[in-house]
């Protein structure tokens, strides 16, 4: 998986073992570190080889349900998309792009406390041509 957007990387969750179920089982993203109060999964590394990481805490003041998007790779979506769809997910996918490599195909589920998770991936065999586009040289 590539990356999570969220706009913080620590979720507060009232119930850390259904939250650690579902990132562990359903979204198989590998655990770093647990404990008896939080976890912390590895999502992915950015292009600078640095480990993104998402951390559970639980406790009091759980956070208010958050939309999740986790993006992952064209080549990865076929295996997510078979498992997340066993687990209940909706796939949409939009109609082919008018611009090249943005035609999106989108898992949507729902995750415990509430959250609602996107897995996003672009399908370039869906996407315009590039030749369809006049290039900026030709616009004076």
């Amino acid at each position: 998986m590539q990356r999570l957007s969220l706009g913080k990387s620590v979720l507060r969750v009232k119930d850390l073992a259904a939250m650690r179920e579902f990132f562990t089982h359903v979204l198989r993203l590998p655990m770093l570190l647990q404990s008896t109060t939080t976890a912390v999964f590895e999502l992915g590394t950015d292009i600078r080889g640095h480990t993104q990481v998402l951390m559970l805490i639980s406790g009091d003041g759980a956070d208010a349900p958050q939309h999740l998007t986790l993006e992952v790779s064209d080549d990865q979506f076929p295996a997510t998309c078979e498992h997340l769809r066993a687990q209940g997910a909706a796939l949409f996918e939009s109609d082919n792009s008018s611009a090249p490599g943005c035609a999106w195909r989108i898992l949507a589920c729902q995750a415990p406390e509430g959250h609602r998770l996107q897995v996003v991936s672009i399908d370039p065999g869906r996407c315009a041509p590039a030749s369809a586009f006049p290039s900026a040289a030709a616009n004076p």
